[in-house]
């Protein structure tokens, strides 16, 4: 007699029960990750209620009725429980790993019940392969964390996990693995996580082979991965590196498009400037744009691959070099002048998922989605920011930040529809604020009027609006990481932001008080909700300040 047939009804029933709610949950899963991979209806379709209510009919006879009575009910429960899992397993067999860790990196909230039951269905699984364990990988590192904001996780309590994970791999065949060769393998593995831990740049996490070592291991680790303790090093490894991935990249990602804008700097120098266009620096900006769109497409599918990134930093680097060498003492300062050495990036630096995963982080398109019209005519007469607004040290990054970003935004879309506009969604920009920078920038009021200074104060208040909001979040990160040094840093430039802003707040009730003064009423709205969410971010940056320690402003 085989085991399931030697199993008490009511033993059987129950395990039968669960499969069945496993196989029904896996079938719902699916057809959502084809629905967000837009590939229409999932291929297959099965009467899962009509299962439900067999079921329902056996459960009150399972705990009454003798192993002969109802055994062969089961059996055909059973076998149609196996042909709806070998069907569901061959449409699963199709989605690479990756598409399953980033249908999950867009999920905000992840339900460990959820995560249970899809990780049954691959344990139940009658074989094995590398992208069922490295799908199972990805499930139990999920259910070994939580997901933080920053595109972080926090890790579970290692002595929790052991006992989930023994429980849980007891649902497959868990291979038994020699006392000696599993402390081997755990050490390998803390090894692997120290060394991860330590590294201090980007550059050097992705050049070390660290990461590569580490997947190396888990692939020669195959069916050994199921072992509880071992897997629980795995999944801690696992978070571990990807919280070191998040923190470096953060910091690069603010290189790399600081770096880019300079480079768009330089190519409208280089179309005021044809002379010093020689045909190479040409071929490597064109280089640079196909590199670029790589970066930026695996930014917005969340699947950056570490190639692109490395590809894309060499190329910048060329450029760069390239276009300083080829000029001479008094071009190159011509030139620094109009190409700003610190450009501010003009994506921003996310969140989620998402973020994040995390990971939200703005899209950022090709710059040639700024000329409108049939024949590729611009839209705008073209007007560098030190025509537009006086320098000002403390917010010339942020404005070019704007200004950057709005200059991606074709002009025939009017204001309302370009503050909503993906390139520019990350800045949350108000569609007034937008249309200030483009009166400016086309010339279109009077300078020194009244008109002119107000369109002004909404582009420099938006500036140190998202000034304020990128350092309480990245307060907030320092705080988590505990880079003593680095926040002192971030802290004394906060200060000096919100000595600002206590002058920005002061103009905000000016230009209020003017309106009301002069029964100019229609612009008060938009001048309050402006003044509200700078009040918000000041106010943020301001209690997160002094509770880090910061010198606040009274």
């Amino acid at each position: 007699m085989s085991v399931a047939r030697s199993q008490h009804p009511s033993e059987r029933f129950t395990r039968l029960s669960d499969r069945f709610r496993s196989l029904w949950t896996f079938y719902q899963f699916l057809g959502g990750v084809f629905k967000h991979l837009e590939r229409g209806p999932l291929p297959y379709d099965y009467d899962f209620q009509a299962l439900y209510r067999r079921l329902q009919e056996i459960a009150p006879r399972a705990g009454m009725e003798g192993i002969d009575t109802i055994g062969h009910e089961l059996d055909e429960v059973e076998r149609e429980l196996g042909t709806i899992h070998d069907a569901l397993r061959t449409i699963d067999a199709e989605l690479a790993p990756s598409l399953l860790r980033r249908f999950f990196d867009r999920l905000r909230q992840q339900d460990e019940k959820i995560l249970f039951v899809l990780a049954k269905f691959y344990l139940q699984s009658r074989e094995m392969d590398r992208d069922t364990l490295d799908k199972l990988d990805i499930l139990l590192t999920r259910l070994a964390s939580a997901p933080l904001d920053d595109g972080r996780a926090l890790p579970k309590d290692p002595s929790e996990l052991r006992e989930t994970f023994t429980r849980l791999v007891a649902i497959g065949s868990p291979p038994s693995i020699e006392a000696f060769e599993r402390d081997t393998l755990i050490e390998a593995v803390r090894t692997l996580r120290e060394e991860i831990e330590s590294v201090r740049t980007f550059d050097a996490l992705l050049t070390s082979g660290v990461l590569d070592r580490f997947r190396e291991l888990k692939t020669r680790l195959g069916m050994n991965l199921l072992d509880p303790l071992l897997l629980t090093e795995v999944v801690a490894t696992n978070v571990a590196a990807r919280n070191r991935f998040e923190e470096l990249y953060r910091e690069e990602e603010v290189r790399i498009l600081e770096d880019t804008n300079r480079i768009f700097e330089i190519e409208r120098y280089l179309e005021r400037n044809p002379g010093f266009a020689a045909e190479d620096l040409r071929e490597q900006i064109s280089t640079f744009r196909r590199f670029r769109n790589r970066f930026d497409t695996g930014r917005k599918e969340e699947n950056l691959k570490r190639e692109d990134v490395l590809e894309l930093k060499r190329t910048m680097h060329r450029i760069l070099a390239r276009f300083d060498a080829g000029l001479g003492r008094e071009e190159q300062a011509e030139a620094r002048a109009a190409v700003p050495p610190e450009a501010a990036p003009f994506g921003g630096v996310d969140s989620a998922p998402s973020p994040s995963v995390g990971p939200s982080s703005a899209d950022v398109v090709d710059v040639s989605s700024a000329w409108g019209g049939e024949n590729g005519e611009r839209a705008s007469s073209t007007a560098s920011l030190e025509e537009i607004v006086p320098p000002d040290n403390l917010l010339n990054e942020h404005l070019h930040k704007i200004m950057f970003a709005l200059e991606l935004v074709a002009w025939d879309h009017d204001a309302e529809q370009a503050a909503g506009a993906k390139e520019i969604h990350n800045l949350r920009l108000e569609p007034w604020e937008v249309s200030a920078y483009r009166k400016l920038a086309g010339r279109e009021l009077i300078e020194g009027t009244l008109a002119w200074e107000l369109q002004r104060f909404y582009l420099t208040a938006a500036a140190l609006r998202i000034k304020m909001e990128e350092e309480t979040a990245e307060i907030e990160r320092l705080n988590r990481s505990n880079n003593a040094e680095r926040l002192f840093e971030i802290l004394e430039r906060a200060g000096r932001s919100l000595e600002r802003g206590r002058e920005v707040e002061k103009r905000f009730q000016w230009f209020i008080d003017d309106h009301l003064y002069r029964g100019e009423t229609e612009q008060l709205e938009q001048l309050y909700r402006s003044r509200f969410r700078f009040l918000n971010a000041y106010s943020q940056l301001w209690l997160d300040h002094q509770a880090s320690g910061g010198i606040t402003p009274l």
